[in-house]
């Protein structure tokens, strides 16, 4: 790799390090930033925005929106509060770690919104652009799966559309979307 190819890639790096510690997040804002950040590197504020966009695929004002409007579930107490009820529910022996995430070409390539990995004490649910309802739904799918797990009712190759284990997972996270609703109409965005 050429240096200067490295230098300029830190430079989209240092934008998008630095994007969301701002205070505003208008036009202004960030052009003042981008123009501080290409001086700084030797490069055109043009070829900053072009390097920032071949690496992250969206303009920065698209990916700091996208950031902020992302928010942090891991954190948000009704779905700390739905996680611990849906492991109490399921007698889960262990909660496995939920990443959350708005990574869209992921989705887009695994053809799904959430993935447990037999023997992997994590979850991955797909987050952006649903509703609280929709993301929990698929977090106690998930989890049904680890407790199918636990209870080794699984082999691989077990887990395709309308296997068994995959209508039970269904069926379940269908029911007590419902029972957990009916007392959280908040999650009901």
């Amino acid at each position: 790799m050429k240096s200067y190819q490295i230098i300029t890639e830190s430079a989209a790096d240092e934008l998008a390090k630095t994007l969301p510690s701002l205070q505003k997040h208008d036009y202004d804002t960030i052009d003042r930033l981008m123009k501080k950040i290409s001086a700084k590197h030797g490069i055109t504020g043009k070829a900053l925005h072009n390097l920032f966009v071949k690496k992250y695929k969206r303009t920065p004002d698209n990916w700091i929106k996208g950031k902020l409007d992302e928010g942090d579930l891991n954190n948000d107490p009704i779905m700390e509060k739905f996680i611990k009820w849906t492991a109490q529910k399921l007698h889960l022996k262990t909660i496995p770690k939920i990443i959350f995430s708005y990574d869209t070409e992921k989705a887009q390539k695994g053809h799904h919104t959430g993935l447990h990995i037999e023997g992997e004490n994590s979850v991955w649910v797909y987050a952006k652009n649903r509703n609280m309802v929709d993301i929990m739904r698929t977090v106690f799918h998930e989890l049904v799966h680890c407790r199918q797990g636990e209870l080794n009712m699984t082999k691989p190759g077990d887990s395709y559309p309308g296997s068994p284990i995959e209508v039970m997972a269904d069926v379940l996270a269908g029911k007590y979307m419902k029972i957990f609703g009916k007392e959280h109409h908040e999650i009901f965005q």
